[in-house]
């Protein structure tokens, strides 16, 4: 029998074991928030349909989410890590907190400004991102109405990102993983409790949005000032850390958040598009992040502060160990979560989102908009372990560079694709360019990084990939026996949508095992821990007679 511990090719155990508590804390938080982010999409879907107000709303809304994502989570988390961990380790943590202090300052004065020219500004960045709205005044006006309500988020959500660089650097992962629960408290509470004191119902989105940004970040203090982080903003900005940080956040901001870019531009192509494709395109993306937080950022998450720390100690044998860990580890899930999505996509919309104002048509076109947007999750994926890697030899261009092709790529096949796809060929676009970045970040790392030694995990990706396969032909055929048409109302249904989802996992995991991949022993360890700590009896022993 094949021993399910045994890991042929695995790092250092206790650094893979470390990366795994650490992943697992931040796919706790996040798996709460990916579910309740559904629950949020559901009620949305349920009060007010595919309509003018929700694509209006989708469309504003990724403005200041896309900043958020491009300056905040992305490039600033990117660049603050390596230099916050190297200042610690060099100057011990007075001097990294005191660049942490001048970054929170960084933070409130530059979002503070971006916020006043997004809300003076919100009908000309309407013209600019919804061009396809120029022809319709009423959309027009609700979009650029929806985006005055909403860009002061990105103010309150850049100060949770500066605090997950922080606690993140100090490895703690709960109060910034955390966050995001309550902004989808906050946005379904307003939906359901307060919708009908506003005109249109639907501006009660954007309330929730207000209300729980300030709840997000009323949730990092007691964890900044448990590690001992003053809150106090300091100024010094052309101090040497901070112009590294400058140095590694300006490429940054292109490189590592050029997903980001893709999306904002298919959201211009997007505008010309029939009603209702726009909030389609929206549900699919929530399914695929869904996968994507939980484990692919995760990981990505929970391994830059290693990264960061090897890079500072010039310890390339133990980095490069590192990103095949990472790789592994993010594909063993990202691999599986592909081709479930892509083959059961008609089964998982309808029996989330056939209900209400929600229509058939819409579980179609939101279908197949999943199943082209699942076939780029492993090159997000692989992007998202890549860059930072580049910046930790410090390499900038090359990041860079690949991303402007991407953007290019992905814009020209979107816009192409569409013509005859609609919604679902934006997302094949997104796919596509995606693929094209990581498959050239892939082939520069080759031939620029030989210190890393064997840093691509080959057996791994091709067990994962052959496994993946076999449990999507598995799933395929369990998920034509459901009768989607009938929607969640039926018993049915979920049987056979639970059945072939359970069957596919089952069969993935006793393929990896039995083929003795790393990723799946880790796995086993952690369900071995997690089942001895259920059936632990109480300290004081079993009750007495």
């Amino acid at each position: 029998m094949t021993d399910p511990h045994a890991t042929p090719q695995a790092p250092a155990r206790g650094e893979g074991d470390t990366l795994y508590r650490f992943a697992g804390i931040v796919t706790a938080f996040t798996l709460l928030s990916r579910i309740l982010g559904m629950v949020r999409d559901l009620v949305i879907s349920h009060r007010f349909g595919a309509s003018a107000a929700t694509d209006a709303w989708v469309q504003a809304f990724r403005i200041p989410n896309a900043l958020r994502r491009l300056t905040a989570e992305g490039s600033m988390t990117i660049a603050f890590v390596p230099v916050y961990v190297e200042l610690r380790e060099r100057e011990g943590r007075a001097g990294a907190q005191r660049f942490a202090a001048r970054v929170l300052g960084l933070v409130l004065g530059s979002t503070a400004l971006l916020t006043v020219l997004g809300v003076g500004f919100s009908r000309a960045l309407t013209g600019l991102f919804s061009p396809g709205y120029a022809h319709d005044p009423a959309q027009f006006d609700l979009a650029a109405a929806f985006l005055r309500w909403t860009f002061p988020y990105l103010a309150l959500v850049s100060v949770v990102a500066w605090a997950m660089g922080v606690l993140n650097s100090e490895h703690r992962f709960a109060a910034p993983a955390a966050a995001p629960v309550l902004l989808n408290l906050g946005i379904i509470g307003a939906v359901l409790g307060f919708s009908g004191a506003f005109d249109p119902p639907a501006f009660s989105i954007a309330a929730g949005i207000l209300v729980g940004g300030v709840a997000q970040v009323a949730l990092q203090v007691p964890s900044l000032l448990r590690a001992g982080i003053p809150l106090v903003p300091l100024a010094g900005w052309g101090r040497p850390e901070m112009r590294r940080f400058f140095a590694l956040m300006g490429p940054a901001l292109f490189g590592v958040a050029v997903y980001q870019i893709n999306i904002i531009v298919l959201g211009i192509l997007a505008s010309y598009l029939p009603t209702g494709q726009v909030f389609h395109y929206n549900n699919a993306t929530r399914l695929t992040e869904l996968v994507m937080g939980l484990f692919t950022f995760a990981f990505t998450t929970a391994g830059l502060p290693t990264l960061s720390r090897h890079q500072a100690r010039g310890d390339w044998e133990r980095m490069g160990e590192t990103i095949r860990f990472t790789f592994a580890a993010v594909l063993f899930v990202t691999l599986p979560a592909m081709a479930g999505l892509f083959v059961v996509a008609d089964g998982v919309v309808a029996m989330l989102y056939l209900h209400g104002a929600f229509t058939a048509a819409d579980v179609r076109s939101t279908a197949d908009t999943l199943r082209y947007m699942a076939l780029g999750m492993p090159a997000v994926a692989l992007v998202r372990v890549m860059v930072p890697v580049f910046y930790a030899l410090r390499d900038s261009r090359t990041p860079v560079g690949v991303a402007a092709l991407s953007v290019l790529v992905t814009g020209l096949l979107g816009w192409w694709l569409s013509r005859s796809m609609q919604v679902a060929g934006l997302a094949l676009g997104l796919s596509l360019g995606a693929w094209f970045q990581a498959l050239g970040l892939a082939l520069r790392l080759r031939g620029r990084a030989p210190q890393l030694g064997r840093w691509f995990p080959w057996r791994s990706v091709a067990v994962q990939a052959g496994a993946a396969a076999l449990m999507g032909a598995l799933a395929a055929w369990a998920g034509g026996w459901g009768e989607w048409a009938l929607g969640p109302a039926s018993l049915y249904n979920w049987a056979v949508l639970v059945a072939t989802l359970g069957g596919a996992v089952a069969l993935y995991a006793a393929l990896t095992l039995a083929l003795r991949e790393e990723q799946a022993a880790h796995w086993y360890r952690l369900a071995g821990r997690l089942g001895r700590r259920l059936t632990r009896p109480p300290a004081g022993g079993p009750p007495q007679p």
